[in-house]
């Protein structure tokens, strides 16, 4: 099912309250979700007689094969983009035009100004970002692929893991093997973070060897147009021998802290659900890090949207004032970080359903081993 007409329909629905019958759409995100186009410089002049993608001949065979009929807007090289703008809205005759104030650029509006004089640009913020928070059963499929090849990576780790590998090696593996799993890429940088370099959420990796370290924190995932985000914090395989009974008797303990990290998340997934704000979900995750003692080393927010972008509406945090609805899909991803100690995330995605959620990761929550 072509979801792309419907998709702009909704658009221009969401821009009348607005006083808008017409949009270009300069966020190279929002040009793909709305035609399914995949490539980059080009815009999109939507009205409600009119859908125009503007571009170059760079792109015109690709636009033939991802958005077959629509109608196009091919620029020569000698016309630059704003400047096929002007045209295309000088066409139009339109006298209002809203704008993605996210993804506009003062020079480009200044640009656009000169090139439809006759049009009065308004700002827009969000419009398209709310409509892609709720995801459509084609959208959902695609992340539920992102993570198939994101966990078929990670269950391959044990094969080449050894006490010589460094965060950096383990970080290129990781992109690699993603890519020839199927991938375009990774969704973002992967994260891997050795010992107490845990405690950097974001860790950047380092040639720092896995030996001599106890613990490992993997966050990654795979891009596949639709983004998958994972996290998974193990003991090494080559840790101390007594490591374990060392450390359930040590100020922090690795055990504690992961079963309290595993419990918020549990209480973060059962307090989803439709219509419930995103803050509360947050709270329902501290709450049970503030009752083992450990809320203050939990210093993000719990979780996120995913989907075109890594990071999407809904933003699941303490001032957050989404409510959550059916169709999104979400991160939840408490962590404890120490610093000097290291530190312990886990993070799924979750699809949000009438009834709560379905965790659409499905590697298990085992800190001594891949599974």
């Amino acid at each position: 099912m072509d979801y792309g007409p419907i998709r702009r329909q909704n658009l221009l629905q969401s821009a009348k309250p607005h006083g808008l019958g017409s949009l270009l759409l300069t966020n190279p995100v929002s040009v793909t979700y709305l035609t399914g186009f995949t490539g980059d410089s080009s815009y999109l002049f939507l009205s409600e007689p009119q859908t125009i993608l503007i571009s170059d001949d760079r792109f015109a065979q690709q636009i033939a094969e991802e958005c077959p009929g629509m109608d196009v807007h091919i620029r020569p090289h000698s016309q630059t983009l704003p400047e096929a703008v002007g045209q295309v809205l000088q066409a139009a005759q339109t006298a209002t035009v809203g704008l993605e104030a996210d993804h506009v650029t003062l020079a480009l509006h200044e640009t656009l100004r000169h090139q439809a004089p006759h049009c009065t640009f308004v700002p827009t913020t969000g419009l398209v970002e709310e409509l892609r928070s709720v995801k459509d059963p084609s959208e959902v499929e695609q992340i539920r692929q992102a993570i198939l090849i994101a966990e078929q990576t990670f269950r391959k780790l044990p094969t080449i893991l050894q006490e010589s590998s460094t965060e950096k090696e383990l970080v290129d593996w990781i992109e690699n093997t993603m890519r020839q799993s199927g991938a375009t890429g990774s969704s973002f940088p992967p994260i891997v973070a050795f010992g107490e370099r845990g405690a950097l959420p974001h860790a950047p990796p380092t040639h720092r060897p896995l030996q001599g370290a106890n613990q490992l924190l993997i966050d990654w995932g795979a891009d596949l147009l639709y983004k998958s985000d994972l996290t998974r914090t193990l003991v090494s395989p080559f840790a101390k021998p007594l490591y374990s009974s060392q450390n359930a008797q040590s100020q922090h303990s690795f055990e504690r802290i992961y079963e309290a990290v595993h419990q918020a998340q549990l209480a973060a997934a059962a307090a989803v659900h439709p219509g419930v704000p995103a803050c509360e979900v947050d709270s329902a995750a501290r709450r049970v890090l503030a009752e083992a003692g450990y809320e203050q080393f939990f210093t993000h927010g719990l979780g996120h949207g995913i989907g075109l972008d890594i990071h999407e509406l809904p933003r699941v945090r303490s001032n957050s004032t989404e409510l959550l609805q059916i169709g999104m899909v979400i991160t939840l991803e408490p962590g404890v970080y120490i610093p000097g100690w290291g530190g312990i995330r886990i993070e799924d995605d979750f699809l949000i359903t009438k009834d709560g959620t379905i965790r659409l990761s499905t590697l298990p929550h085992d800190p001594s081993g891949i599974g």
